[in-house]
């Protein structure tokens, strides 16, 4: 019989108050009852369609392990109603693959990424070096079930040695980032292809802000991951691990104390990295010239940090530029004062900014008035090869439509020396197109220099008072020469011992093609005694942006 459920409302109301207290007599009473009612509700059963994951046969390991960067590719098999699910198959499924670290507690990275919606993973792994799952999770659009499968994958990022490229992104003006190059003429010993492009935001989450100066490696440890890589510029700077990319130092912690404004307009070094406690960080910013001596060390990082500005009376505007590798305790900075046209320089640890003492009558030119401005320069030959690295500076410099090669020699003289100034070469009636020059490179073993002008990069040995040639032309006329950077770097024991791979007889040429906001990077191998380049075989890459500076990231290969 079926009774209402209206009824067990009245056997409460009435009934049951009356029985409190026999608990026997309530007991029966309920089983009497709920043995004639049933439920008059309408339910719809059907069996769960199955879905299945299958690793054991379809070529999978059981663990991966990878470089960051890396493509991974993984393919399980997945079974709908017992049928293989294939591409063309109208299965209701829905794929997602994530990634996330393998570790847990503090300080662990609790981040979770998705990296995929097909069955099939083809995905490149961009997180940071460490263990991590990867995991498909199927879900049956029809009724919600899952079906999980996860899987370890180790990732290594050692990003040691390779060629830093830094340029303002073309999705993001006003923004910058960092590019990597690793193939045997980059780094040492290897017999790959690699480059690697958005490297900052990748990383850090986001492109950094302001438009890029400068990219340098300042090696101040020979232990791998106690270096910093700086990135400076028009907005800030700051230092990024060597081995990660990651966001190490903030514009602030580089100081004792940080300055009120930041606006950094240059990020250099001083000295060849021999003379230990000679180097020098250094930066411009508002203006002011910051300097953070330093010791190279074997075993420790970057324990030291900028001080405050150097004193000065009557400093006009700073050139974009500071006498790399003086090799002499003689000097802790020299500079240039584009206002007043002339050098200055400050004592090793000194806290003033100096003018240089009157030089003698007949010098090739007057460094405390040049009367020209200082437009861009490099370090290059000097006066010694080898270990003992003793360049001379080769600056760009102008005086209306004029343009000049001023040669400098801050490495082995004293202030009160009167051979600073080296040589000076008018250049108009020598360089096509110099007037247009973006971008300059020096040698150090040839006498040569590069310049970039239009879609061209032209060579000039300066010495032989020969016009300047093209060296390299861009395959299109709409790219344009934005930067030229030979293969070198200042410290004199990791360059004089080989570290450098391809040191002087490589140079790369950044392009930038307006009308496709397409960026490119062109490698070719040079005689490093005359600057002609081997165009037979040459390295190309895209990087999406605007390159502004390149170098070498050392590394203890």
């Amino acid at each position: 019989m079926v009774i209402k459920n209206t009824f067990f409302r009245n056997l409460q109301k009435y009934l049951l108050p009356s029985l409190h207290g026999r608990g026997w007599g309530v007991s029966l009473l309920l089983c009497l009852f709920t043995s004639c009612y049933s439920d008059l509700g309408n339910y719809d059963y059907h069996e769960l369609e199955s879905v299945s994951i299958d690793t054991a046969n379809a070529g999978l390991q059981s663990e991966y392990a990878i470089m960051r960067f890396d493509t991974l590719v993984l393919s399980p098999k997945v079974y709908f109603e017992g049928k293989e699910v294939t591409d063309a198959s109208q299965a209701p499924l829905d794929y997602q693959w994530t990634i996330f670290s393998a570790t847990s507690g503090s300080g662990a990275n609790t981040v979770v990424d998705t990296i995929g919606h097909e069955r099939v993973l083809n995905s490149v792994i961009s997180r940071t070096g460490g263990n991590y799952y990867v995991q498909l999770v199927v879900t049956n659009r029809n009724d919600g079930i899952r079906q999980f499968f996860r899987i370890p994958v180790a990732v290594s990022e050692v990003f040691d040695g390779g060629w830093m490229i830094f340029y303002e992104r073309a999705d993001q003006p006003g923004y910058s980032d960092v590019a990597l190059i690793y193939n045997p003429w980059t780094k040492l010993n290897v017999n790959y292809n690699r480059y690697y492009t958005n490297l900052y935001e990748t990383t850090n989450g986001e492109p950094l802000q302001g438009h890029p100066i400068r990219c340098l490696d300042i090696a101040v440890s020979l232990v791998s991951g106690n270096n910093y890589v700086g990135l400076c510029t028009d907005y800030t700077l700051v230092g990024v691990s060597e081995n990660g990319i990651e966001k190490a130092l903030e514009f602030n912690e580089f100081f004792h104390e940080a300055p009120e404004t930041m606006a950094p307009t240059w990020y250099g070094q001083h000295g060849s990295g021999v003379m230990s406690g000679q180097n020098s960080e250094i930066l411009f910013n508002n203006n002011k010239i910051y300097t953070n001596t330093y010791s190279f060390s074997a075993t420790e990082g970057r324990t030291t940090r900028f001080g405050i500005p150097k004193m000065t009376d009557d400093i006009g505007q700073l050139a974009q530029w500071n006498a790399e590798v003086p090799h002499t305790l003689n000097y802790g900075i020299v500079v240039y004062d584009q206002t007043n046209h002339c050098f200055r320089y400050a004592a090793y640890n000194s806290a003033r900014l100096e003018s240089f003492p009157e030089q003698e009558e007949g010098a090739v030119f007057d460094i405390n008035n040049t009367g020209l401005e200082l437009i861009m320069g490099d370090w290059g030959r000097g006066a010694s090869m080898g270990v003992s690295l003793r360049p001379y500076e080769y600056l760009l410099m102008s005086r209306g439509s004029e343009r000049f090669l001023a040669v400098a020699n801050f490495a082995t003289t004293s202030p009160q020396d009167n051979n600073i100034a080296v040589n000076m070469y008018p250049l108009n009636a020598l360089c096509p197109d110099i007037t247009e020059a973006t971008t300059l490179s020096a040698s150090h073993v040839g006498n040569f220099i590069y310049y970039g002008a239009g879609n061209k990069v032209y060579t000039l040995a300066y010495d032989s008072q020969l016009p300047a040639s093209v060296a390299w032309e861009a395959p299109s006329e709409n790219e344009q020469v934005t930067c030229v950077r030979i293969m070198k770097y200042y410290h004199g024991t990791i360059y004089g011992y080989g570290m450098v791979p391809r040191a002087d007889n490589l140079v790369h040429i950044a392009t930038w093609n307006p009308e496709t906001s397409q960026g490119r990077v062109y490698e070719y191998l040079i005689n490093p005694a005359s600057g002609i380049l081997d165009t037979e075989n040459h390295y190309e890459y895209p990087i999406p942006g605007r390159v502004k500076d390149m170098a070498w990231k050392f590394s203890m290969q």
